[in-house]
């Protein structure tokens, strides 16, 4: 008897598509569980309760797949049992933005393409802009905007292009996506191997008295601090290397050119607070807490913004050295900063 024909994992899901599908398969150490209790498990952003109002609207489907018995399920409720090597197959509409939750700001042929071959695509991200869809901002991510972008180009795909890295929301620049499994895997690689080259332009506070340097300060959550994403300056902190350069000396601020040697969370905004510069229009390490939280809540008063100098952190990620996933050639790819930045920039 010849060996079962492996199914292919699947690949990224196109997340512009009006109807969002997953797929799980039943392991051995579910064997036997609630179907509504497993899809709870797995799609945690979801309460059971409405786990069970999809399974009543029939947007769950039990398949036999690799079930022994290849079992039929006619009538599907929130209680059925299931076999292991059963399939379980969920499809759900697209989030909507809500009142006060945010909404689409951007149309997908807004977001500029910098560069794309049949491996790699890279875009110049707007700011206030998630990469991915958040509990605040649920529609008109990056992410859809380039799979929308991708599909009215290249039509329907097996692989949508994944995100290799992230940047913070308000901040813009260039972000690389891969349009294959063995690409993503080979960026993957050079990331965690600390060989993709990053460097990013940031406009700081007051005027940098050298014309380089390096910080080398470890960095850690702010325990103290009601915000749970700060970081600090902390012996208890991993290590963290950012070199740093002056592009361009303004009236009481510099534009730096910014290279991390490490990724820790927030890195370039706590190195740069932590050596008296933050950056302009940084909320939470220029303006603090108070006002960081406050923003969360609706936008800030013309005052505020006008004390942070930006209503966003001037960070842009302008440039990304790596190895070609298939030809393993050395390439650089830059983004020129957003209007906002320069603007303010060419304003001193």
């Amino acid at each position: 008897m010849s060996p079962p024909t492996r199914k292919a994992p699947r690949g990224q899901r196109d997340m512009s598509l009006p109807v969002h599908e997953w797929r799980f398969e039943v392991g051995s150490p579910d064997h036997g569980n609630r179907l509504d209790s497993f899809l709870a498990d797995r799609l945690d952003w979801r309460s059971r309760n409405r786990v069970q109002e999809a399974i009543r609207e029939s947007r769950v489907e039990v398949l036999p797949h690799k079930d022994p018995q290849q079992a039929l399920i006619a009538d599907l409720k929130p209680g059925v049992r299931l076999r292991r090597g059963q399939e379980v197959v969920v499809r759900l509409p697209a989030p909507q933005a809500e009142p006060g939750a945010g909404s689409r700001a951007w149309e997908a042929d807004q977001i500029p393409l910098l560069y794309e071959d049949d491996d790699v695509l890279a875009v110049n991200k707007p700011p206030h802009l998630n990469i991915y869809p958040s509990r605040r901002h649920r529609a008109g991510s990056l992410i859809e905007l380039v799979h929308e972008a991708y599909r009215l180009r290249h039509g329907p795909t097996d692989y949508s292009p994944t995100p290799c890295h992230r940047l913070d929301r308000e901040t813009s620049g260039l972000v690389l996506f891969a349009k294959n499994r063995a690409a993503r895997a080979e960026i993957s690689r050079q990331l965690e191997e600390r060989k993709v080259g990053k460097t990013y332009l940031a406009l700081v506070t007051r005027e940098m008295s050298e014309n380089e340097g390096q910080v080398d300060l470890p960095l850690g959550r702010d325990e103290a601090s009601a915000v749970e994403i700060k970081t600090i300056v902390t012996d208890a902190g991993q290590p963290a290397t950012t070199r740093w350069r002056v592009v361009h000396r303004l009236d009481g601020r510099t534009l730096l050119e910014l290279s991390p040697t490490t990724g820790r969370q927030h890195q370039l905004r706590a190195h740069c607070a932590a050596i008296g510069h933050p950056i302009v229009g940084d909320k939470l390490y220029l303006g603090g807490d108070e006002l960081f939280l406050r923003s969360l809540d609706g936008p800030l008063s013309d005052d505020e913004i006008a004390s942070l100098g930006l209503d966003r952190q001037a960070l842009h990620a302008w440039k990304l050295r790596f190895n070609h996933p298939a030809s393993g050639e050395s390439l650089t790819l830059e983004a020129p900063p957003w209007p906002d930045m320069a603007e303010l920039i060419s304003e001193h």
